[in-house]
């Protein structure tokens, strides 16, 4: 009986023993390796799931456009001293704002991350594989961890602008984040040399949300330095912007000082305003420049739509670029949808070609006679309650509500002039225009398209 309980004791021993040795062939290392592994996978898929379960990425997203296009939108318009709140913009407005400027900073930050991966990735398989010793793996987490703590003591200085100098506004953003991630990273990989437990689910989450606030921040700085960038681009060449020409029955009071004046002739009992550029328009009311409008005394107009009994645009004398202009036609049914075959009247020596294209209609029209032609109008109505806006190059129109009348001017022959009409409102009202020359006249009935 004795023999028998000490060949099993002997034998809980071995067993022991057995399990307690190091594992020193390349098989069992690989194996004790792969299962520190595991919970390392384990542990970053619940870190991106605790993140996720915060915010989502949709909502990031979404969220970010959204922040950086308010951001944009108002430095843009605060810089020629307009509230973004009194034009109305919608989410809508604020996110398509944002697509165009924030491609590059997503770019930026994607390619930073995609490096910061790599690195870890590559450090990481060179522990597992041996093929860099610990020490100089302990040297690289040593580099790492005081490059991180410099770079977040550099960005947290800049942001609470102790340094006498001026700094650029993203070191206080991106370098703090950069830092944070370069700590974790190495008190990671310490950690992991040491044969202890790598950073907590509840770690990674907190380093994660810290550089999310950093990247909204930087998003938004330089959101407000493109809009500010744009705003005074856009200052040096207004003639981006439609120029204006406006008559009402009583004074406007719309005058500038010094070179930028806005010219007011009055004819009996009408003001006409001329020299002045349409910077964004909203339920009713244009905000207008003066044509020489500067940055040091230039004034702002916020003029009711129901104040002009005459109003005309003059295209741009160039395509506007990406989003450089604060025009805002949010309430107005944009220009949009097929085409519908022209209607095309022959009115005197004019040929008028009037065709729809969505929710605008373009009206042509050519001298095809040997002389010049005078007297060419444009009637046209446009059912309630849809306000009708009419661009023209070279005409001049009053416009009551849903009713306008064009007054071209004389067109050489062989030459053509244009107008387009849209309007503001729901719907799709029906139109009705009169094309007159020369003692002739012509009914057109164009429709709009959704």
């Amino acid at each position: 009986m004795e023999t028998r309980l000490a060949a099993v004791s002997e034998l809980g021993l071995r067993r022991s023993s057995a399990y307690d040795r190091p594992v020193d062939d390349a098989h069992g290392r690989g194996a004790v390796e792969h299962t520190a592994e595991a919970p390392t996978s384990v542990r970053y898929g619940q870190a991106l799931q605790g993140v996720s379960a915060i915010i989502a990425p949709a909502t990031l997203l979404t969220g970010i456009a959204f922040y950086f296009g308010w951001q944009r939108v108002r430095a843009f318009d605060e810089y020629f001293g307009l509230n973004p709140g009194a034009v109305g913009y919608s989410t809508r407005d604020y996110v398509l704002n944002s697509l165009n400027a924030l491609f590059l900073p997503v770019v930026v930050i994607l390619v930073g991350l995609i490096a910061f991966a790599l690195g870890h990735a590559y450090v990481t398989d060179a522990q597992r594989t041996g093929r860099r010793s610990p020490a100089t793996l302990h040297r690289l987490s040593a580099a790492a961890l005081v490059f991180g703590a410099l770079l977040l003591l550099v960005g947290g200085l800049a942001a609470f602008t102790v340094f006498p100098f001026h700094t650029p506004y993203l070191i206080a953003t991106l370098l703090p984040a950069a830092g944070v991630l370069l700590i974790a990273h190495a008190v990671d990989q310490r950690e992991r040399l040491r044969g202890e437990p790598p950073l907590s689910t509840a770690a990674r989450v907190f380093v994660a949300l810290f550089v999310a606030v950093c990247l909204f921040w930087a998003a938004g700085l330089y959101a407000e330095t493109v809009g500010r960038d744009q705003a005074a681009a856009l200052a040096r060449n207004l003639d981006e912007l439609p120029a204006v020409t406006l008559s009402s029955s009583s004074d406007l009071g719309l005058d500038a000082p010094g070179k930028q004046k806005v010219v007011d002739r009055v004819a009996g009992k009408t003001h006409t305003y001329t020299g002045l550029r349409l910077l964004a328009v909203n339920d009713g009311t244009m905000w207008l420049l003066p044509q020489a409008w500067k940055p040091s005394a230039g004034r702002l107009f916020a003029v009711p739509e129901a104040a002009a009994t005459g109003l005309a645009f003059t295209p741009a004398a160039k395509q506007l670029t990406g989003s450089a202009s604060a025009i805002n036609f949010s309430n107005m049914t944009s220009v949009e949808g097929s085409s519908n075959p022209p209607e095309i009247h022959h009115v005197g020596p004019l040929k008028a070609t009037v065709g729809t294209e969505g929710k605008l209609i373009d009206v042509y029209l050519q001298n095809r006679g040997k002389r010049t032609l005078s007297g060419i109008e444009v009637a046209g109505s446009l059912a309630k309650p849809a306000q009708a806006m009419v661009t023209a190059k070279s005409a001049f129109c009053r416009i009551t509500g849903g009713r306008f009348l064009c007054k071209v001017d004389p067109v050489a022959s062989g030459h053509h002039a244009e107008l387009d009409v849209t309007y503001q409102g729901r719907g799709l009202p029906k139109a009705k225009l009169t094309v007159s020359a020369g003692g002739a006249s012509s009914v057109f009935r164009p429709a709009f398209s959704g």
